[in-house]
Formats: C-alpha cells, structure tokens, sequence
C-alpha cells in the first residue's frame, strides 16, 4: 500500500478530539496549528487528484483516540509494548 503522508505524533492531535473539536476548528483561536492542519489538506489534495490504487478507509473516532492514547501513554522505546507500539504507529502513519 503506498504511503501519501506521514504524520509525527503531534499533540495538538490528541489535544482537539479532548475538546470535541477539529483542527480545522481550534486554528481559529490557535493560529499556530496551521502546520497541523497542512498535514491533512496536503492528504486530501492527494486523495482528491485521485490516485491509482489508493483507496481511504475511515476509521471510528474511537479507535483513532484509543490508538493516540496508547502512543502517547507508552511512547515507542519504553518497555515491554515497543513492539505492539511500532506496529500501531506504523499502522497510523500510514495514510
């Protein structure tokens, strides 16, 4: 499966489903998010030029926050979940 974007673990992420907001949303009041929010329209731009062979798959909000909250609790490199832990981040920087 080819990758379009990779995103870094940012924060802000995590930070805006807390709120039950999009970035899109906060970067009104936190102009300083706009490099986030570059992440996903450069993603969208590649969808929408629509690509051979990719296809978007959505996944529930739930799953996405429980992902976010297990690499951010157990960050990469600490411990016994490493391995589990590379394997979801892998799974979501693929985009």
């Amino acid at each position: 499966m080819p990758v379009i974007e990779v995103l870094p673990i940012i924060e802000d992420i995590r930070v805006s489903r807390v709120k039950g907001k999009t970035l899109f949303e906060m970067v009104g009041s936190e102009p300083s998010l706009n490099y986030v929010c570059k992440y996903y329209l450069d993603i969208a731009d590649q969808i929408l030029s629509q690509p051979e062979g990719i296809v978007p798959k959505e996944i529930p909000d739930r799953e996405l926050f429980s992902l976010l909250s297990d690499l951010y609790l157990n960050p990469i490199g600490g411990g016994g979940q490493k391995k589990k832990n590379q394997e979801n981040l892998l799974g979501f920087t693929r985009i």
